[in-house]
């Protein structure tokens, strides 16, 4: 079974600071250390370490034993393979889209992990998405999991003030075949297991 993990947007603004979510992310994983792949392939190259440094010092205030690592586009699909955890960091949806379209192995090497994305990531795993900040509705991801997602939900963030959320939910609502929507607010998750 896949574990798939939606996530809102940023962890830090979650009530509990992050906590459930670190806690969902190696729940039922029994091998130790458990490993995290953290996929940065959604921003720019220049933020991935320091980026990583920030994942490392959540994921070390809630999980106990874990190796982080950070995903390579050269060893994408050999790492998947050795990982229990696949971590798709938000930024720009495209980039992180282009990377799984051009290699389908990836998305099989997937089944029986768990698969957590934040906000871009999150848009890789739906179906469709809704992106706040450009009020696009027609985003289509990989289809990994069949709902229509709109992360950073009325997010108190500059970029998202201005948004038309009713119109971004009717818009995407509205979009090809009917699929449950998940709305998910900055730190939010949603837990799916197919």
């Amino acid at each position: 079974m896949t574990k798939y993990i939606l996530v809102g947007g940023y962890l830090h603004k979650a009530k509990d600071g992050g906590k459930a979510f670190c806690k969902e992310l190696v729940k039922g994983i029994d091998k130790k250390p458990v490993k995290i792949l953290d996929c940065m392939f959604a921003r720019p190259k220049n933020s991935w370490k320091e980026k990583m440094k920030e994942d490392n010092i959540l994921f070390s205030k809630y999980i106990k034993d874990f190796e982080l690592e950070l995903a390579l586009t050269e060893k994408f699909l050999e790492q998947i393979k050795k990982s229990d955890v696949i971590f798709l960091r938000g930024g720009q949806t495209r980039p992180l889209l282009d990377i799984f379209n051009k290699n389908p192995n990836l998305v099989k090497e997937l089944n029986n992990k768990v698969v957590a994305g934040t906000s871009a990531g999150g848009d890789v795993i739906a179906k469709y998405y809704g992106v706040g900040k450009t009020g696009r509705v027609n985003g289509v991801g990989l289809g990994l999991l069949p709902v229509k997602f709109i992360p950073h939900w009325k997010s108190d963030i500059k970029e998202y003030l201005n948004a038309n959320w009713n119109g971004i939910f009717e818009g995407l609502k509205n979009y090809k075949e009917d699929l449950p929507i998940y709305v998910l607010a900055e730190g939010e998750f949603k837990v799916f297991n197919k």
